[in-house]
């Protein structure tokens, strides 16, 4: 079944790319032309609205599935269905056809708005059978890293608890029998950390082949906890299932310390057993160092795919605004030109759809924002894609009125700047190439050093002074009586407050870092 859905979210790709370049553009186009294309696009909506709904049935399946591999390939079957809804490909479909339907024959303009509207539909699908086909790394990245957090706390807790016996032993305050539950009760928790960080399937006796594997002390029933749980954590440091962890060895080493020290405490060599409690300790800090030290990997690794997915984004939010920005400027050049400088039917048709592609771009941004949400190091990015959201909203706002005149592109060339600085400080993130603690160090989980963020912050707010001075000269000595456009003034008072919150926030330091790091 999968390899059907596959092999159709293939074929709709390929035909979708044909499909408008069947006739060639500069050939004089029939009606009865048009309505063959219009057909076959129609068909492969239909498909593709075939498609998604078997997706949609086999992932509501997978999901009630017993077996993880099944639920987990649920996940990336549903995150195909959002890429579908996201970029809208049912309405594309139905902008494509409708361009085709409504033309009695079609003019050179008519035939490149369809051609780009079909490379759109092409790469969305194309970008819906790549989700298909993964294996949802990012979702086990992330995982894993919740993984090692937990261990961690739990870990921090048992060197905790071990530090206190042994300040409670040399402190002769406690008799045996005290110490000797005090100490078992630690040595219990650090057993059940090491059976968390071991295989599965490894013996019960905590030796492994290399010294790695092995589940530490008794029990061994699911998720490393011994049935006997009231010594240990809380229910909120419950630990993982067992998976075979790096540091294992370390906690292993230390098991033996304490077990030692409980027999050096039976037998009231309280010397004795202080050397192998502190022997313990220095044990579980080395496992915890390399347990961090995975952590790190794995957090760097998921900030240069963050930081990979934003740039992706951008690029192509550029790419629609560049074009976008061209056929506004040529438009307004042509308007001019009439009778009245007022649009014609079909230039305000041409303007509606430069208006569906900055909606486009709005959709980009709001994605990239959704991204950044646990991300909440870097102040200027969030700032960055709410501003080009806001702006691409009111640029499609404008041209969906055919306002294609010089208020609606200084707002496109400002976006495209916005997202050309925002490229080349991903790009630099990308490379590691910060200060500060930039370049994308989990450590201290900042995407962009501080200077970088300083200088987008600058330059939002030459932008908010600039777009001041042009909507003070197009309203000059009155109050605007457009309410979009008093909107638009509003907007940009927000913005202006926004930015003073973002510079004073990187000013005092308050920058959100996110929890374990």
């Amino acid at each position: 079944m999968v390899r059907h859905l596959l092999a159709l979210s293939l074929i709709l790709a390929m035909a979708l790319f044909v499909a408008v370049r069947a006739d060639d553009p500069e050939s004089p186009k029939k009606s009865r032309e048009a309505d063959d294309a219009a057909v076959k696009q129609e068909s492969l909506a239909r498909q593709f609205n075939d498609f998604k709904n078997s997706l949609l049935r086999l992932a509501v399946r997978l999901e009630r599935s017993s077996r993880a591999e099944d639920r987990e390939r649920a996940v990336v079957m549903r995150k195909a269905i959002d890429k579908a809804n996201e970029e809208t490909v049912d309405h594309k479909f139905e902008v494509l056809v409708n361009t085709l339907k409504n033309s009695k024959g079609l003019n050179l303009n008519e035939v490149k708005e369809a051609m780009d509207q079909s490379d759109m539909l092409a790469k969305d699908i194309q970008a819906i059978l790549a989700i298909l086909l993964s294996d949802d790394r990012d979702a086990q990245r992330r995982a894993e890293i919740e993984r090692l957090r937990n261990l961690i706390k739990f870990l921090d807790q048992i060197i905790r608890e071990q530090k206190i016996t042994r300040s409670q032993l040399e402190s002769q305050r406690m008799d045996k029998n005290s110490l000797g539950k005090a100490q078992k009760k630690v040595t219990g928790n650090t057993e059940k950390l090491a059976r968390a960080m071991s295989k599965p399937s490894e013996p019960k006796d905590g030796k492994g082949k290399d010294g790695k594997g092995g589940k530490g002390g008794q029990g061994g029933d699911k998720g490393g906890e011994p049935k006997d749980s009231k010594p240990g954590a809380k229910k909120d440091d419950k630990l993982p299932p067992p998976q075979e962890t790096e540091g294992r060895k370390q906690v292993q080493d230390a098991i033996e310390n304490q077990k030692k020290a409980e027999q050096h405490i039976e037998k009231e060599k309280n010397n004795d057993a202080s050397d192998e409690q502190s022997k313990a300790i220095e044990k579980l800090e080395e496992a915890r160092k390399k347990l961090e030290e995975l952590l790190r990997q794995l957090r760097e690794e998921e900030l240069r795919r963050l930081l990979a997915k934003l740039e992706e984004r951008c690029q192509r939010m550029l790419a629609i605004q560049l074009d976008v920005y061209d056929k506004t400027v040529n438009l307004d050049k042509e308007i001019a030109q009439n009778g009245e400088k007022k649009a014609t039917r079909e230039e305000e048709q041409r303007s509606l759809r430069l208006s569906d592609k900055e909606a486009d771009i709005t959709r980009e941004a709001d994605y990239c924002l959704k991204l950044l949400e646990n991300e909440g190091s870097a102040i200027a990015f969030v700032e960055v894609f709410t501003q080009v959201r806001e702006d691409s909203r009111n640029v499609a706002r404008r041209l969906s009125k055919a306002d294609v005149g010089s208020v609606t592109q200084i707002v496109e060339q400002d976006i495209i700047a916005l997202l050309k600085e925002m490229i080349e400080a991903l790009k630099k993130a990308s490379k590691g190439g910060g200060g500060g603690g930039g370049g994308g160090n989990p450590q201290n989980g900042s995407l962009i050093d501080l200077l970088a963020e300083l200088k987008m912050i600058r330059s939002m707010q030459i932008r908010v002074n600039t777009r001041t001075l042009t909507y003070a000269r197009q309203y000059q000595g009155e109050q605007a009586n457009d309410p979009d456009i008093r909107k638009e003034l509003e907007g940009l008072a927000d913005r202006q407050a926004r930015i003073f919150d973002a510079t004073n926030n990187l000013a005092r330091g308050k920058a959100e870092q996110r929890p374990g790091q």
